[in-house]
């Protein structure tokens, strides 16, 4: 399986920018993404199945909310997404 199976598409690699910052609330998520609840949760299960991400049922009262962020494999990924990010501004400034 190659890197761009696992985290290629359209929501992918902004959640795992976004889990950057560390564990954040599906509803978090959605509004740092854009994404459509469908979307965002199968990105997610994906993620999740792939092991580069966690989910953690977490209650806020009596409301149970589901939290996320890297699996410890998953922050392996981290400076491939450091390189990437990198790149890209770098791509960013030469076509400007």
């Amino acid at each position: 399986m190659s890197t761009v199976d696992v985290i290629g598409g359209r929501w992918k690699p902004r959640i795992l920018w976004a889990l950057r910052s560390g564990v954040l609330k599906f509803g978090e998520l959605q509004r740092i993404t854009d994404a459509s609840k469908r979307m965002l949760a199968k990105s997610l299960q994906e993620l999740e199945a792939d092991g580069l991400v966690e989910r953690q049922v977490v209650l806020v009262g009596a409301i149970p909310t589901s939290e996320y962020g890297y699996s410890p494999y998953g922050r392996t990924l981290i400076p491939v997404l450091d390189s990437m990010g990198t790149w890209g501004q770098a791509h960013q400034k030469r076509t400007t």
